[in-house]
């Protein structure tokens, strides 16, 4: 049988996030209340003393994992459901955003665009377990697992690697919020503070293992699926675009946001997609439009919309309704767009810095499209500034 290192590390670092941790505990058991192990067992020269210490560490340190596997899904899930991605599906489906603390920490913890992945590798899995009808009987990660140990050990070897240094911190962070607390009752306060900041940096490290070791995962699974040719089984059945008259389906999408009431409402324009010193007209005034975007593959419409906004404006728009499709030429090509209403909720910051995204009163948001020459931009806020008066009247 060949020697592999991988499965070595693996093994090691799953033994020490058990015992190592457990150790520690036993430790601070056997200095603080030495009555929990007899006299006997301060003798560190005796045998049976480590044999008590060693069982003793093995069987915390097993507690220990056991509560900070409760972080998987009271601390890590939700904020993982926290992405721009998830907020923009709240959004859609007529919900209030997820706590401010929240998004910022998924913001923290997560890179850019950090559900691409996955919701791509949802949707082959969908497709691979449909016939059988299991599509939700297993999430994406161990899915991907599942398949990266049938047909690839070593890929799925770096997984379980990742995943295992996750484990390792995960359990201090239990330890360490123990410790916390102890010093805390005991009025330690240096010993407090210098555990909490430990427990900030373990949590930072395990958040950040734990999502590389499902973007790997995920990584893993489009590569092998890079070129494949898709067999009907593995099409997603629920592609919003699928079964629809091409024709008649918008090909981009854009939002009028606005913010306010009356006369101190405001609409958010951007930067006009035009080479950078076109930006800038003879009189010194910016080209400025609504923000708007291509429809992706298996996007539809209000998705697109208000994935745009928050792109290039950086803010959370709930959508209040659509206006009718505009079709217009750009360089030779039709291009369909249809504009929604929405109404800014929160405000971030935007993936497209050169965007510059402004807030503008009515009269100047609409002088500020004609400099463009950008004529769709100023019949859309024409149509919402009048149903948002209607509304209000």
């Amino acid at each position: 049988m060949a020697f592999e290192p991988q499965k070595l590390y693996i093994g090691l670092v799953e033994f020490f996030s058990v015992w190592l941790p457990g150790a520690v505990l036993t430790y601070l058991v056997k200095l603080h209340w030495p009555c929990v192990f007899g006299s006997e067992v301060q003798n560190l020269e005796s045998p049976v003393a480590w044999v008590v210490l060693l069982f003793s560490s093995y069987l915390l340190g097993h507690f220990l994992f056991l509560i900070g596997s409760l972080l998987d899904d009271y601390v890590y899930d939700p904020i993982r459901h926290c992405t721009d991605e998830h907020q923009i599906e709240r959004l859609l489906n007529g919900r209030k955003l997820s706590p401010r603390i929240f998004r910022w920490c998924a913001r923290l913890c997560f890179k850019k665009h950090p559900d691409a992945a996955v919701s791509r590798v949802a949707a082959i899995k969908d497709g691979y377990l449909k016939p059988i009808d299991a599509k939700g009987t297993v999430n994406a990660f161990q899915w991907c697992k599942a398949r990266l140990s049938i047909r690839h050990p070593h890929a799925l070897a770096t997984v379980n690697r990742l995943e295992a240094d996750s484990k390792f911190f995960r359990s201090f962070l239990a330890l360490l919020a123990g410790f916390g607390v102890v010093a805390l009752f005991h009025y330690e306060w240096w010993w407090s503070l210098g555990s909490m900041v430990l427990l900030l940096l373990a949590f930072w490290r395990y958040m950040e293992q734990r999502f590389k070791a499902t973007q790997q995962a995920y990584w893993t699974i489009l590569t092998m699926e890079a070129g494949k040719k898709r067999g009907p089984a593995e099409i997603h059945s629920s592609d919003p675009c699928e079964a629809q008259d091409v024709s008649s389906t918008p090909t981009h999408a854009g939002g009028v946001v606005f913010r306010g009431k009356s006369a101190a409402r405001k609409y958010l324009l951007v930067r006009a997609k035009r080479r950078p010193n076109r930006w800038v007209l003879p009189n010194g005034r910016v080209e400025r439009v609504l923000p708007k975007g291509q429809i992706e593959a298996g996007e539809d419409a209000p998705h697109c919309a208000i994935r745009e906004v928050r792109e290039e404006t950086g803010v959370l728009a709930r959508i209040l309704k659509a206006f009718p499709d505009i079709t217009y030429e750009v360089e030779g090509k039709n291009s369909t767009v249809r504009f929604f209403l929405m109404e800014a909720v929160a405000k971030g910051k935007p993936d497209e810095r050169w965007r510059d995204p402004k807030c503008l009163a009515i009269a100047d948001a609409l002088d500020a499209c004609q400099q463009a020459r950008h004529e769709e931009s100023c019949f859309v806020l024409g149509m919402a500034e009048e149903a948002l008066k209607k509304e209000e009247s």
